[in-house]
């Protein structure tokens, strides 16, 4: 009976031992520092860093560009995470001010596919990017050669072009959506690769049109949205400041 004792006694130390080692592993994880990577914004290397443990201290952050076939770094910069988003705030990292933008001179480096990698501390980014850089003259003949299949393809299909318009990019973020996230002014919920608020006057509720290639559904409006301009719906807000402002040619598809 003793003996059972011991062994019983000898098994709960050693739960608990298991239990306080996974408990001090999980408070480690939880006081470490992070980092990521959003989608690249003409170039320019946009991300975030914070310490969960001091959410709202600035950190420094390391970020590296490399030639992934020389294996040569050929940009290495280490600025401070400081800048403030409101999509940051609004996920739970810190204030909010833990952003950062690196505008890398890519004109300088050969052509090429270049792998970018960040740390916090010693702590890698949970996520990497690789960026390719062409030439101007091949980008010049790639998008004069997208621009003719476009047009081509508008042909083919019986679209219309309604001309140039100024096209910008929202998302459900309070910022963009001011509180109306999904829903939409028709009642529709609101999806990317599909849904765009327009100024009914110019492009009536429930039209179709094809902008950049991908053929979307009017549904919305803004307050801002007047004249030939388009707003187009994305997921994420990065995914809006990659589009940004740009003046593109809208076909309507009959």
């Amino acid at each position: 009976m003793l003996k059972h004792k011991s062994i019983c006694s000898s098994l709960i130390l050693m739960i608990v031992m298991l239990l306080c080692s996974s408990m001090t592993t999980y408070a480690k994880e939880m006081t470490e520092m992070s980092g990521h990577f959003d989608e690249m914004e003409e170039g320019t290397i946009v991300g975030w860093g914070w310490e969960s443990s001091s959410p709202n201290t600035l950190v420094p952050v390391h970020v590296t560009v490399t030639n992934q076939e020389t294996s040569e770094v050929v940009g290495d910069f280490t600025p401070t995470a400081g800048v403030y988003r409101t999509d940051l705030e609004e996920n739970g990292i810190g204030n909010g001010s833990h952003g950062f933008r690196i505008d890398m001179d890519w004109e300088s480096v050969a052509d090429g596919s270049y792998l970018i990698e960040g740390w916090v501390d010693d702590l890698k980014f949970e996520n990497t990017v690789t960026y390719t850089k062409t030439s101007a003259s091949q980008e010049d003949t790639k998008e004069a050669a997208d621009d003719s299949q476009s047009a081509e393809a508008a042909d083919t299909n019986g679209m219309r072009s309604l001309g140039v318009f100024r096209t910008t990019g929202y998302c459900p973020c309070h910022q963009c959506s001011e509180g109306w996230g999904r829903h939409t002014s028709t009642g529709a919920i609101a999806q990317s690769n599909h849904t765009i608020a327009v100024d009914p006057r110019v492009i009536p509720y429930g039209s179709k049109v094809m902008v950049n290639g991908v053929v979307y559904t009017a549904e919305d409006r803004g307050g801002g949205v007047r004249g030939n301009h388009i707003d187009i719906f994305f997921d994420t807000h990065a995914q809006t400041r990659q589009h940004g402002n740009q003046n593109l040619e809208v076909f309507l598809v009959a």
